[in-house]
């Protein structure tokens, strides 16, 4: 995500220190049109995806990141796999990483993908080969995901916004961000709070 937007949505100390997501990481990329495409960084690692699942809720569109020193993992298949059960048709992937290996590898983890982006009903995904040191593949990256049409969302029913998280500002109080599902919301609107543990 840092490579498309210059920011790096880990902020942990763990996850700086293992280079890794743990927690949802939030990232925005303001355009001179006045356009701002958000990102979600969700964690790929089996044991946070419960954190993964948090943060598909309300997408518009993903980007499956597939590293070419690693290729599919179990993973890669629980993250389509989910991805097919949210409905969510817009897809596009980047192999990472493509400095690191030969070409060879590369070949074979562009098949090694293609193949499961079949089996979850992804065929039409555009695939991109990314090393982000050397910018390769980034420009074609980047212009991709500009082009993408934002998803249709619903402004005639009643407002509803998936809290992602919850902190306290000092001074402030509490404070939840999270993404708007349905409607609309101005100052001066009275919310339920529902559900919750």
């Amino acid at each position: 995500m840092q490579a498309i937007t210059g920011v790096n949505a880990d902020r942990l100390p763990e996850e700086k220190k293992r280079g890794m997501t743990i927690d949802l990481g939030y990232a925005y990329w303001p355009q001179p049109d006045g356009r701002v495409p958000g990102f979600i960084d969700v964690p790929g690692h089996e044991k946070f995806l419960s954190n993964m699942l948090a943060g598909v809720g309300g997408i518009d569109h993903a980007l499956l990141v597939v590293a070419c020193d690693d290729g599919v993992m179990a993973q890669t298949r629980e993250h389509l796999a989910i991805l097919q059960l949210t409905g969510n048709p817009m897809l596009t992937v980047a192999l990472t990483k493509a400095d690191r290996v030969d070409e060879a590898r590369v070949d074979e983890v562009e098949r090694q993908v293609k193949e499961v982006l079949r089996e979850y009903g992804f065929a039409e995904a555009k695939l991109f080969i990314t090393a982000a040191t050397e910018g390769r593949g980034m420009d074609a990256l980047r212009e991709h995901l500009l082009q993408l049409p934002e998803r249709e969302h619903a402004s005639q029913h009643s407002f509803r916004l998936a809290i992602d998280r919850a902190f306290t500002v000092k001074g402030a109080g509490l404070v939840v961000t999270g993404t708007a599902l349905s409607g609309e919301v101005k100052v001066g609107d009275s919310l339920w709070l529902t559900g919750g543990k």
